[in-house]
This record gives structure tokens, sequence and C-alpha cells, in this order.
């Protein structure tokens, strides 16, 4: 496929100057929409992209491949020929949620298309294991996928508030909420499936690059243990703990994330 059908395929948005490139990808149940406000603050330093993985936002509906995006190999290689399409040389790619572990497996597989990766709230296992806390057991997402197939209003605006954990701005979890119902019932629980069921905690010593690691100090999606976990076995990992609750602080808190990119940007791992 060439680059501009990629581009197309993906709705990638261009802006920006500046010889380095951010490429911002979305979490599970939303679209590039969520870095609304975080992206354009780093128009004037560098060349931003955003883009919607297919199946989420206003990617092409008709490139949604099942077999494809079964497993979260098929939205890396996503982030894989986006990234080959904007430019030849190397890109930073900025992943929120599941997007995280996304850019991670991106880079084990072509570490060449990145010069570093910055995860926003990401988590190599959702599952808890006879050594691990992941923050859920596989009852819990066997309810959570079955309350999608169900009833997917109920589902939202179950999830939505809890994610968000900032219950003094209702308004931010009524967006969190929309955002949710707008996608695709049957992709987004597959998307659901492959996010919650993804296990990537043995690939971690294989990514090389730079991994800065943004976390918040209470978020039901991810919890410390998670992050501690990361840190241990991410060979060149960097955290930045973000005075915020949630799992969506570049909607809630976003001058707190727009200056913890900022500052990984300049001090790598």
């Amino acid at each position: 496929m060439n680059a501009s059908l990629i581009l197309t395929r993906n709705h990638v948005t261009c802006s920006g100057q500046g010889e380095r490139t951010l490429v911002f990808g979305h979490g599970f149940g939303c679209d590039q929409q969520i870095w609304s406000q975080v992206a354009p603050a780093f128009e004037r330093d560098y060349r931003v992209v955003t883009f919607d993985y297919v199946g989420c936002g206003r990617a092409d509906p008709g490139a949604y491949d099942e077999q494809r995006y079964q497993t979260l190999d098929g939205y890396a290689l996503d982030v894989l020929e986006v990234a080959a399409a904007l430019a030849p040389g190397p890109v930073t790619f900025v992943g929120h949620s599941v997007s995280g572990a996304i850019g991670m497996l991106a880079a084990i597989a072509e570490p060449g298309r990145f010069e570093q990766l910055i995860a926003l709230g990401p988590s190599p296992r959702y599952l808890n294991d006879e050594d691990y806390h992941g923050g859920f057991e596989r009852a819990d997402i066997a309810d959570l996928l079955d309350m999608m197939e169900r009833n997917r209003f109920e589902w939202a605006g179950y999830l939505a508030p809890r994610v968000m954990d900032n219950p003094d701005r209702p308004e931010l979890a009524d967006g969190l909420r929309r955002s949710f119902l707008a996608a695709d019932p049957v992709i987004s629980r597959r998307f659901a499936e492959a996010t919650f069921l993804c296990d990537i905690r043995a690939q971690l010593p294989r990514v090389s690059l730079p991994t800065s690691v943004l976390y918040c100090e209470s978020d039901i999606i991810v919890p410390l243990t998670a992050v501690d976990y990361l840190a241990r076995r991410l060979p060149r990992c960097r955290l930045h703990r973000l005075a915020a609750s949630g799992h969506y602080p570049q909607v809630s808190h976003p001058r707190l994330v727009i200056d913890a990119i900022h500052q990984e940007l300049n001090a790598r791992p």
C-alpha cells in the first residue's frame, strides 16, 4: 500500500513544523481527538501527527480486517505503516493507554522507525497472574465484554466516570462516554478483547529504545504494580509521575501532560 493510501486509511493529520516528528496514538474507545488539548502545544517545534487506528474514529471502515486486528500486533502494524508513510527518518511515538504497548511492539519489530517512546498510562498486561498484579481478574474482563455486547449504553455509562476519575468535573466523563458510544460496537468489543487480554511482558526486554512511562497517582486501569513492572523490565525506562488521577490525564490535566512530554523529549532515558 502506498503512502497516500495509508495516510487516508488511518485519517492521518499533520501539523506544525520542525525536524523531529511526534506521532500521537490513541487508546481503546477513542480516536485522535483524545489528544486535542495536548498535541497542538508541540506544533511550534515539532511536526505533529495524529491518526486513527483502523476501526476507530474516521479511519477507513472498509480497511478493517478481523484477523489482522485480533491482537495488538495488527495495531502495531498500523503504527509502522503510518510512520513509514510520513518520513524516512525516525519518529517519537507518544501512545496513550494500550497504545503504549502497541508502540513497544512496533519498536521491537522495527526499532529504526523510532527514536523514542513516550507511553501515557501503559500496561503490559491487565489481568492478574500468579506473580503479577495487573488490576483485573479474568471474570472482571468477561463481565465487561458481556456488558459491551448486551448493552453498550450501560457499559459506556458505567465505565466512563470510573476511568476518568474526576467526579468534580462530570462533563469530562460525559465526553468520554460519547466517545465510547461513537465507535462501531462490534469492532469496539474486538478491540477491547485484544486490549484487556493482551500480555506483552515477555517482550519488554526487547524494547531497545529509550522509553518514558507517564503515569497517574491513581488509575483504576493501570495500578502502580504494573508501572513498577514496566520500570523493572524495560531496559531503558524512565518513570514520570503525574499529580493527577484517572486514566485520561490528557483530558483532565492537559497542562501536566504537555509539561511531562516536554521534559521527556529533552531527557531521554
